[in-house]
């Protein structure tokens, strides 16, 4: 559908003698007499508030603050339309030809401060080339357990699994089970590790697992989430142009101007998300002086969508005074839409003081730094394809201006069913009241790598008609 700035430029040119007659939302024919004008043009201008799909492949589980935010901007359009004279008996024609163009901006910080138990996915671009995480914790007043494995494939000759197991009953009561590896071959790493504890005469246990390669990466923690916190800087922008060919009959009712229209429609949707995601992560350490690894991740995802189809309308026009009308109009779509995504990233680790390597259930691990870690992802593109419906509600008030000239204020609301984002496959098993939970996560193979959010657009714009 049309961005939300733009008010389809319909209009009824008939000979009249009414001051004001057939407008739409953008226009109105003030003192039309005999059969001129025959043409109209209409220029606009306003400003959006856009709400797309969280952008960066950000899936935040239990415990965790959304990031999205309204997207704010500007729009230009430009509408012509002229009458093709009297058809069915007293209705007249017309033709229009409707051209838009929208930019939308925003830039956020967002902190997540993590407490009790939860889960939380990060994913990076469109997740890691084939990967399947399963995360499962449990905690009772005095045990915890947590279990974790994680395979990847890296796409370039690597592949590696981990499996893990942790339980407070096991030793002196905690442990520590750190785990690194650069793959063995291709670019890639996996990186996490599991913790269980005894505070006080509570049990607790978190496991948490990341893993990037040239197609991505992803982050994911499950259970006690006590000490992770997750910063983003997340900007997004976002490009929306189209135009349509309509086609319609205008008649009275009264005093009352009615008007409904088809047409084919055009949509382009481009957006770029980039996102920087800094995760430090402090669980309870078995030796409480040392550390985890950080990791952190940065990604741009840039979209494109093609959206092909058509639109019909119906809208109201009701004279207010003899220069002045307000116009109702709604409007509805449906699209055949194409959409792809490309997405880069840079994904690290490095130091920590806990050494590499298996469970240590029994002796406090040996400090030592974690060897820096780097994958840097180099866009690799997906496309998907969907049908998109749209929906428009529109309220406006003209006045005349001048013999053949009106100035219109508008505000509308549009809708749009399918806006491309990066899909997240993942499968939770919320936390229940024994704080018994977990989650499954899968790439590449048979899962999609896009999915679909909606789209809501708030505009308010002026428009300046003028008849020739």
């Amino acid at each position: 559908m049309k961005s939300s700035l733009f008010l389809l430029a319909v209009p009824f040119l008939v000979g009249t003698t009414a001051l004001v007659q057939a407008a739409d939302p953008v226009q109105a024919v003030y003192a039309v007499d005999d059969a001129h004008p025959l043409f109209s043009l209409t220029g606009t201008v306003g400003g959006v508030a856009m709400d797309l799909p969280d952008g960066g492949g950000l899936f935040l589980g239990e415990g965790a603050n959304d990031p999205n935010d309204w997207l704010l901007g500007g729009t230009v359009g430009l509408n012509a339309a002229v009458g093709t004279g009297e058809v069915l008996g007293g209705l007249q024609g017309f033709i229009g030809l409707n051209l838009f163009g929208t930019y939308a901006y925003g830039d956020f910080n967002k902190t997540s401060n993590f407490t009790g138990n939860g889960i939380v996915v990060v994913q990076g671009g469109a997740g890691p080339f084939q990967s399947d995480i399963t995360i499962g914790t449990s905690s009772t007043a005095t045990n915890g357990s947590a279990d974790l494995t994680s395979i990847h494939n890296n796409g370039q000759g690597g592949s590696e699994s981990f499996t893990a197991h942790a339980e407070t009953d096991i030793g002196p009561g905690a442990q520590d089970v750190p785990y690194t590896s650069n793959g063995g071959a291709g670019d890639s790493f996996q990186w996490g590790g599991l913790q269980t504890r005894v505070n006080g005469a509570g049990g607790s246990a978190t496991a948490y697992a990341a893993l990037a390669d040239e197609y991505g990466g992803v982050f994911i923690a499950s259970g006690n989430l006590d000490g992770l916190n997750l910063t983003q800087s997340y900007k997004t922008e976002a490009l929306y142009l189209g135009g349509d060919v309509t086609f319609g009959l205008s008649g009275q009712n009264g005093t009352t101007t009615l008007q409904g229209y088809v047409g084919p429609s055009y949509r382009y949707l481009a957006q770029r998300n980039t996102t920087t995601s800094d995760l430090f992560v402090d669980v309870p350490e078995y030796v409480g002086a040392a550390d985890f690894p950080y990791f952190s991740m940065s990604t741009t995802d840039t979209y494109s969508s093609h959206y092909m189809g058509g639109i019909a309308g119906l809208q109201a026009t009701i004279p207010t005074s003899a220069t002045t009308a307000i116009t109702l109009g709604v409007e509805g779509g449906a699209y055949y839409t194409m959409a792809s995504v490309t997405s880069d990233g840079n994904y690290q680790v490095w130091g920590g003081d806990l050494v590499s390597g298996g469970s240590i259930p029994d002796v406090a691990p040996a400090p030592g730094a974690v060897a820096p870690l780097e994958v840097v992802a180099d866009g690799v593109t997906y496309e998907a394809d969907t049908i998109a419906f749209a929906a428009r509600g529109t309220v406006a008030y003209t006045m005349a201006i001048a013999q053949n000239a009106q100035l219109t204020f508008s505000g509308s609301a549009d809708y749009l069913s399918a806006v491309a984002q990066t899909a997240v496959n993942t499968t939770l098993n919320s936390y229940d009241d024994d704080d018994i939970g977990g989650v499954h996560y899968q790439s590449g193979g048979t899962n999609d790598r896009i999915s679909w959010g909606q789209m809501l657009n708030l505009s308010g714009s002026v428009s300046l008609t003028g008849q020739f």
